[in-house]
C-alpha cells in the first residue's frame, strides 16, 4: 500500500481545544481504518509542525477521503506527501 507522510499544524481552534486531542485522534484513526488504511506511526513534534503522521492507504482517493474529513474539523492544517521506499526509488531512477 502507498505510504503517506502528513505534517500537521494546529489552528487557533485546535490549540484552544488541545485537551480534546485524544478524542479527535481516536476519531481520525477510525476514519483511516474505515478507508482501508492503517497508521504506521503518529508523533508529536517540535518545530514547524505539531504532529507527524505516517499512514498507509490503498490509494490516493482513500487518503483524500480521510484528509478532507480532518480538514473539515477546522482544528489543523496539514501537508501530505506520498513516500516510497528508497530501494523502489533507486529502481525507478535506474531504469532507462
Amino acid at each position: 500500500m502507498p505510504i503517506y507522510i502528513t505534517r500537521v499544524s494546529l489552528t487557533q481552534k485546535g490549540a484552544e481545544t488541545l485537551k480534546e486531542g485524544p478524542k479527535r485522534t481516536g476519531k481520525v484513526r477510525e476514519w483511516i481504518q474505515e478507508a482501508g488504511g492503517r497508521v504506521v506511526g503518529a508523533y508529536a513534534t517540535l518545530g514547524e509542525s505539531d504532529y507527524l503522521w505516517i499512514t498507509e492507504f490503498p490509494d490516493t482517493k482513500a487518503a483524500w477521503s480521510v484528509l478532507a474529513r480532518v480538514a473539515q474539523l477546522g482544528t489543523s492544517r496539514s501537508h501530505t506527501v506520498e513516500a516510497i521506499p528508497l530501494e523502489d526509488f533507486y529502481k525507478i531512477v535506474g531504469q532507462p
